[in-house]
């Protein structure tokens, strides 16, 4: 009976320190996450500003340099 105790005792904690280290890992890698999350949001961020200024920029261009060449003296 104390060797059967013993052998789930055991078990019981192997099991603790492979769910502490599971969890562990878990959470480490949650801050490189956030990290590569957070840059991907600061690249489609720039494709998207950089979209608008090539399809919008040469017609802003021509009328800031219509504006400047009226009111040029």
């Amino acid at each position: 009976m104390q060797q059967f105790l013993f052998l789930s005792h055991a078990l019981v904690e192997m099991a603790r320190y492979a769910v502490q280290r599971f969890w562990s890992i878990c959470l480490a890698r949650s801050h490189g996450q956030g990290l590569v999350e957070y840059g991907l949001i600061l690249v489609l961020i720039m494709v998207f500003c950089v979209s608008i200024v090539a399809l919008m920029g040469q017609t802003i261009s021509e009328v800031w340099y219509e504006k400047l060449v009226q009111a040029w003296p």
